[in-house]
């Protein structure tokens, strides 16, 4: 009797220090991932993505996400084959006339340098490639981001980056700005060839930076609302960012308003997607629950087929 008191004492005693600080009870908590995944180890409550114990904050919907993608698809083919079939202005030969450009932008104003240039470009594929690769695929590597997001995450983030470029081409073939190389000697002669040199508003490096930097921000911490890699994944993206958006100045490609552009537009997009996407979980539920009792009967015809549904 007396060890069964002790043992009940103790109990409850355990029991009231985890309700007065919950940290005592979830410190220790261990879950483990299943013998079948590529790597097996052990991970906390805080590191445990939100989907495998609830439902995922980000749905696919078959219609809505081929709307967006063939919609923004469209829309780039589209961008793309005028860039190539319209008649645009060439270049006069002379260096443009730097008085008429406004403060804002003249202080950032560059001649054309090379290193600088691909440097951006490397910085820009880091933060659309490296970071999201590294973060999401070691997730999914170690099953801690389910299948299903693990596809969530592809679409969105292919349909952030669509709607990007789609935005980005028609601006520069409508806007048709100068970059800040032209305003002095030795500028690129390939631009001239292709006629980028008059591609400047937006940045299409920074724009396409800085929408993966939002689209890391707002669906990590969606995923992990308790990891402690959140302000280390968010500080690099936009870090590297903010990098390329200064690479792109220096390197004479761009002015100071055709990167805050890019940066705004950028993260409009990167943002816009899986907020969308936070709605379709929703939706799906209310057509489950209007076509939960409907059966649907393929029938096959000599002539055709049957198609019957009972509700």
């Amino acid at each position: 009797m007396r060890r069964h008191f002790f043992l009940r004492f103790f109990s409850m005693l355990i029991f009231g220090l985890a309700v007065l600080n919950p940290s005592i009870a979830v410190a220790e908590t261990k879950i483990i991932f299943e013998e079948d995944g590529i790597w097996s180890r052990p991970i906390s409550d805080e590191e445990m993505c939100v989907s495998r114990y609830q439902e995922s904050p980000f749905e696919l919907n078959l219609i809505a996400d081929c709307v967006i993608t063939g919609s923004s698809l469209a829309g780039y083919i589209t961008a793309l084959v005028l860039k190539m079939t319209l008649d645009l202005p060439d270049f006069g030969g002379n260096i443009y006339d730097s008085s008429v450009i406004a403060p804002i932008d003249k202080w950032a104003m560059r001649p054309y340098n090379k290193v600088l240039d691909d440097l951006g470009t490397v910085t820009c594929a880091l933060d659309m490639a490296l970071v999201p690769l590294t973060v999401y695929g070691g997730e999914f590597l170690m099953r801690n981001l389910p299948k299903k997001d693990g596809i969530a995450v592809s679409v969105m983030y292919l349909e952030s980056v669509l709607l990007s470029q789609t935005i980005k081409d028609f601006m520069k073939i409508s806007l048709l700005r100068a970059r800040p190389y032209m305003y002095f000697p030795g500028y690129d002669a390939t631009a001239i060839k292709y006629h980028d040199f008059e591609f400047s508003m937006p940045s299409g490096h920074t724009m396409n930076a800085f929408m993966s930097a939002a689209f890391m921000t707002y669906t990590f911490c969606a995923y992990y609302p308790e990891s402690k890699w959140r302000l280390p994944v968010i500080a690099t993206s936009y870090a590297i960012a903010l990098g390329t958006g200064a690479l792109r100045m220096a390197s004479g490609n761009h002015f100071f308003t055709d990167v805050l552009a890019g940066a705004g537009i950028g993260t409009a997009c990167g943002l816009l997607i899986p907020f969308v996407h936070s709605f379709f979980g929703g939706l799906n539920k209310s057509l489950a629950g209007k076509t939960g009792n409907m059966d649907v009967e393929f029938t096959a015809l000599p002539n055709g087929l049957n198609v019957s549904m009972r509700f």
